[in-house]
């Protein structure tokens, strides 16, 4: 069954009384892609710092040849294949040996896709459509994404 969110809480004061934390970057929890979508592209269009942590499937994957240093993604809504689809980049999956391994997982898909959990934050170039750019990612469980949902 699809999970529909409330809407997501008031930024924290500028003075919290939790150590380190500050309104500067949101973290929005997103399960499905439309929602990814409007978050992200809400957050370029206002200048906000938002980071998504993302529940989707990937679908397809692969890696450029040396010397590119980037993996390429496509991902799904996690309920059904109807659009949108996005596109999305991971710069760093060779700067650590465990980036490597988590996002290698991703390089055979099957037909379905591969459940993630993805970090991610919304790009857009001039003319260009929405990007994820990838800031971690590994497979995920729906045991994970039920856990996520409850918090």
């Amino acid at each position: 069954k699809p999970i529909v969110r409330r809407t997501c809480p008031l930024p924290i004061l500028d003075r919290s009384s939790i150590a380190g934390a500050s309104k500067a970057t949101l973290l929005r929890t997103c399960f499905r892609l439309g929602e990814a979508l409007n978050t992200g592209s809400r957050a370029v269009r206002t200048n906000s710092s938002v980071v998504i942590e993302l529940y989707a499937r990937v679908t397809s994957s692969w890696r450029e040849q040396p010397p590119g240093r980037k993996q390429h993604f496509v991902f799904a809504d996690i309920y059904h294949d109807k659009p949108p689809i996005l596109e999305g980049t991971f710069e760093l999956y060779n700067q650590a040996h465990l980036w490597d391994l988590d996002s290698r997982a991703f390089l055979t898909t099957s037909p379905s896709g591969r459940l993630c959990r993805a970090i991610v934050k919304m790009k857009r170039h001039e003319h260009e459509k929405w990007r994820l750019e990838v800031l971690n990612i590994w497979e995920a469980t729906w045991a994970d994404v039920d856990r996520a949902a409850e918090i």
